[in-house]
């Protein structure tokens, strides 16, 4: 039985003296008690009621107007008899009678006297108590009366306290339908701003409710709230406390979104469905903290990290162990839009040395990763690319590259890495091409400008060279995939490479003649000394033939080199010699396309 019901069955019958009644309805073949239509025009005394024709016919009205179904008759008795009597049976048993569609007709008792201890079929009222009694049909024929469990639902109760903890409101209840046939329902109208509509089934309490919040404003759709259900707390503070944790705020609110039991943090639909962050209604919070937030970002970085990283746009193409690092650093730092391109999805090898997270393994590294840097800056732009650089047509990676002012190469194909950089030189934007040799014993940064260095096709023939003098270091080829092996190595070695990356990416953003960072890049390419190898171990590669006797020496080393430009080369060579990317197969043709090609030819095509 709804909340309303007892109040309506307290105000009608228990606020006055006995006999009075009138009828019970609710939703159609439902245990459900949902309404209560007095009968103010019976024929009643102190020991007797009948129903008055009028009944009838309202009871009529609300079956066809409401869809509802007549439940049976309650009526009230004075002092403390809670059981009917012997022609309240006989009617029982004739109401049974008059409507065989139910599996039982009801005759609920209001008696005066307080409830000290409600059994199964009574509910206390504040002036009085109501004991549920039944007509069923008995196996010989006839009827039989017999008390039946009754339940309360308090939705009507809980709404009223809600509205009360959130600072005021109007709750009404009633009954919805919905897919799964009749729901009893509560709106709740807060002073502050917003409304919730709560549907909740006939276990409520004992089970959380579906929640519905629109706020204030034209355009505010309605969206579900996720409600955390504490069952910890008594039944009747369940309620407030889970609309309490996502209505934020005291003034006009809107649909936000947040993480769950975390406050709202944006208001932007897509962005938080990267995040996995669910909706609340709040004020004006999530403007309140972006603003603290942005502040907060620049608060120790002020004087190095200029504001203008918010207008940057950086393509990280690779989102393991290096690119991930870099997305997050750059996000730190105040980089305003990312857009992250990887294939594959996470692994748990991944999570010794990456940003990720127990919860990420099997989803997307792209999508991973945008929910880890929503986690830190939830104001950043993201575009989210799952499919690798050749798996790209030619258009769309030209686009990409084209959005962007810095590209941040971090992949482990040495083909994707060339094809972006025939694609960041020719669009004239700056490359970071980061690379971890083997074990990640050292690694390289190499940066490219367009048209002031060399590119990363002839900065890897220095290092070429320089392996067959010194001895090879970079990581073998997987000739089945193309790609590079992984290798075994520690999550700092990687990220000492990455952190220097990391810092050459933050200067080229920099807009020119900014004086912070932005000369740690404009040294390094006015020198011409693009290529950055670092080492993570003592006596590395031709580290030692460098250094000599040099005393201090160790780990962490690093040789800047002066890579050339070939004469010839299609991507940095003169501009007659530079090929246009768009027209620059990604990989040469496999087997089968060659056999494929043989037979068109052989068909005249």
């Amino acid at each position: 039985m709804a909340d309303w019901v007892l109040r309506a069955l307290d105000a009608e019958l228990g606020g006055h003296p006995p006999e009075r009644g009138g009828a019970l309805l609710g939703p159609p073949g439902r245990p459900l008690l949902t309404h209560f239509a007095p009968d103010p025009g019976a024929r009643a005394s102190a020991c007797q009621w009948a129903p008055s024709p009028a009944l009838g016919e309202r009871v009529a009205a609300l079956e066809r107007g409401e869809g509802l179904e007549l439940k049976g008759l309650v009526h009230s008795h004075p002092g403390a008899l809670d059981q009917p009597s012997a022609q309240d049976a006989r009617e029982l048993a004739a109401g049974l009678a008059h409507n065989p569609h139910l599996g039982c007709y009801l005759g609920p008792v209001v008696s005066l006297a307080p409830a000290a201890a409600p059994g199964a079929h009574e509910v206390a009222l504040p002036r009085g108590k109501l004991s549920l009694f039944a007509a069923r049909r008995a196996r010989g024929g006839g009827a039989e009366v017999r008390p039946e469990p009754l339940r309360a639902v308090p939705l009507l109760r809980d709404l009223e306290r809600a509205a009360a903890a959130l600072g005021g409101g109007r709750a009404e209840g009633f009954v919805t339908e919905s897919g799964e046939g009749p729901l009893l329902a509560g709106r709740l109208r807060l002073d502050a701003g917003g409304e919730v509509l709560v549907l909740a089934g006939e276990h409520y309490p004992a089970l959380p409710p579906v929640a519905l919040g629109a706020g204030e404003g034209e355009g505010e759709a309605t969206a579900q709230l996720e409600l955390a259900w504490p069952l910890a707390l008594a039944e009747e503070e369940r309620l407030a406390a889970a609309l309490a944790a996502v209505l934020e705020g005291h003034g006009p609110r809107r649909r936000a979104y947040g993480p769950p039991g975390g406050p709202a943090l944006t208001r932007d639909a897509g962005r938080a469905a990267l995040a996995g962050w669910s909706a609340r209604l709040a004020d004006g919070g999530p403007e309140a903290r972006e603003a603290a937030r942005r502040g907060g970002l620049r608060a120790r970085s002020a004087a190095r990290l200029p504001e203008a990283l918010r207008e940057r746009a950086v393509l990280v193409a690779g989102c393991g162990s290096v690119g991930s690092y870099l997305a997050e650093v750059l996000a730190r730092a105040g980089v305003g839009r990312l857009a992250l391109l990887d294939p594959e999805p996470v692994e748990p090898a991944n999570l010794s040395r990456t940003v990720y997270a127990a919860e990420d393994v099997g989803r997307p590294k792209p999508e991973a990763l945008a929910r880890r840097l929503l986690a830190v800056e939830p104001s950043i732009a993201l575009a989210l690319e799952p499919r690798a650089v050749d798996a790209l047509p030619p258009a769309a990676l030209d686009a990409r590259v084209r959005e962007a002012d810095l590209v941040l190469a971090a992949t482990d194909d040495p083909a994707a890495q060339r094809a972006l950089d025939r694609f960041a030189y020719a669009r004239g934007r700056p490359a970071l091409f980061v690379g971890l040799y083997a074990g990640a014993r050292g690694g390289e940064v190499i940066l490219t400008v367009p048209d002031r260095t060399a590119c990363y096709l002839c900065a890897t023939r220095s290092r070429h060279g320089l392996e067959r003098a010194g001895g090879r270091v970079a990581r073998e080829l997987d000739y089945g995939t193309g790609r590079l092996r992984g290798e075994v190595a520690l999550a700092a070695d990687v990220q000492h490479v990455a952190s220097a990356a990391a810092k050459l990416a933050l200067a080229l953003l920099a807009p020119e003649g900014e004086p912070g960072l932005r000369p740690f890049a404009e040294e390094v390419v006015a020198s011409g000394a693009t290529y950055l190898t670092l080492s993570t171990v003592p006596g590395y590669w031709f580290y030692p033939q460098v250094f000599g006797d040099t005393p201090g020496q160790g780990a962490y080393q690093s040789v800047w080199l002066t890579p050339a430009r070939a004469a010839d080369c299609p991507v940095c060579g003169p501009p007659e010699a530079r090929c246009d990317p768009l027209e620059v197969p990604r990989r040469a043709p496999d087997a089968a396309a060659i056999a494929r090609a043989v037979r068109e030819a052989g068909d005249g095509v």
